[in-house]
């Protein structure tokens, strides 16, 4: 593993062509909210939560961690990108100490199939490149939503592993370390 505190130095902005990649800020409540509320994006979570449950237990400024940017266009939060460590205990890994920084993102209904979420996790990754200069990307979708299986491919992502996991059939793919520039 490179610098293990690389994740929480979590630059931003990052500016895309569309988007911004940026740490939560309080305006941003309402979006976290409808996000994990939204029956559509639960579809892909493994449901939805109660709104009047998220009112209560979202913070302030929600998200404010290492490793999560808030996607944005034009002023307004759209979704969400994690870049965490996945936790040992978890299945799917491809180095024997675990650890990989992991991709995970969501994005409220309305922002997708635009492109977004492309957009949005390449410069993520191009970050990662930089921060985490040797190390694979990680990421597992479910095997049903076809979507992020297609943005996985685009991404550079390979499949290493299938299993079961929150009672769904689950991909693992890995997007080796880019070889060094020069």
């Amino acid at each position: 593993m490179t610098d293990p505190a690389a994740l929480a130095r979590t630059p931003a902005p990052i500016r895309t062509e569309r988007l911004v990649l940026r740490r939560s800020e309080a305006r941003d409540r309402a979006a976290f909210i409808e996000l994990f509320a939204s029956p559509e994006v639960g579809t892909h979570i493994g449901g939805a939560r109660p709104r009047d449950e998220l009112e209560r237990a979202v913070p302030e400024v929600p998200g404010r961690r290492p490793g999560l940017f808030v996607i944005e266009l034009d002023g307004a939060m759209i979704g969400m990108i994690t870049l965490d460590r996945r936790a040992a205990d978890r299945p799917g890994h491809v180095r024997p100490d675990a650890g990989e920084p992991e991709l995970g993102y969501l994005l409220l209904p309305h922002a997708w199939g635009h492109g977004y979420a492309a957009e949005a996790c390449a410069a993520a990754l191009d970050w990662a490149a930089v921060a985490l200069p040797a190390e694979p990307v990680v990421l597992c979708t479910r095997t049903a939503n076809d979507r992020a299986m297609r943005l996985a491919a685009k991404l550079g992502f390979t499949e290493v592993e299938r299993f079961e996991e929150y009672g769904a059939e689950q991909w693992f793919g890995v997007r080796p370390p880019l070889p060094p520039a020069g």
